[in-house]
């Protein structure tokens, strides 16, 4: 079963779906050269960017065929980034929208994205989102127009396990609490 929570907003809510996962029989095999870009198998294995952490480059969004990232391929990316202690990775980069793989840890601080919308889809682990109220000890990103600060006040708190998906509009204070292991896609739309 999988939980939506919405914060703070109205209308309807498009989903993203990424399929992941072996090739079923209604798909087409990966010998078809018209199928699309497959992470991994198309010399791309764990592309990312992150913090600090930009040597490989990041596929771009394709725009005339479909993208395939293997589930091999992201639970290497889980360990390298464990390895690494580094939080995130971007597995594709479409301009105003990416996906990325996240690890949530106990001390990240929490963010308001001034233009973007962030789709977290829980894979494993548990954490506690706190969304809305007010971001204390807020300090401009010097990269963007987004504010990261040091906690949140008055939020609402909403327990998150494997399964769940959390959609955190532009403006809306966001930060988690006793994470233990929580991993996440993040599906990041650029709404401005």
């Amino acid at each position: 079963m999988c939980k939506f929570v919405v914060g703070g907003v109205t209308g309807v809510i498009a989903c993203l779906c990424v399929w992941v996962g072996a090739a079923t029989p209604a798909v087409r095999p990966w010998g078809t050269a018209t199928w699309g870009t497959r992470v991994g198998d198309a010399g791309m294995a764990r592309a990312h960017q992150a913090q600090g952490d930009t040597a490989r480059p990041v596929p771009p969004a394709p725009t005339d065929q479909a993208m395939y990232i293997a589930n091999s391929e992201i639970q290497s990316t889980w360990k390298d980034l464990e390895a690494g202690h580094v939080i995130a990775r971007r597995m594709m980069e479409g301009g105003a929208y990416s996906i990325n793989t996240r690890i949530v840890r106990e001390r990240d601080p929490p963010w308001i994205h001034s233009q973007m919308c962030d789709v977290w889809i829980v894979q494993t682990g548990s954490a506690t989102a706190i969304t809305g109220g007010q971001l204390l000890g807020g300090k401009k990103n010097l990269q963007n127009e987004d504010v990261v600060g040091s906690s949140i006040s008055g939020g609402m708190e909403q327990s998150l396990q494997p399964g769940d998906i959390l959609y955190v509009p532009p403006g809306v204070p966001h930060g988690f609490k006793n994470a233990k292991g929580f991993r996440a896609y993040v599906i990041h739309f650029n709404t401005k």
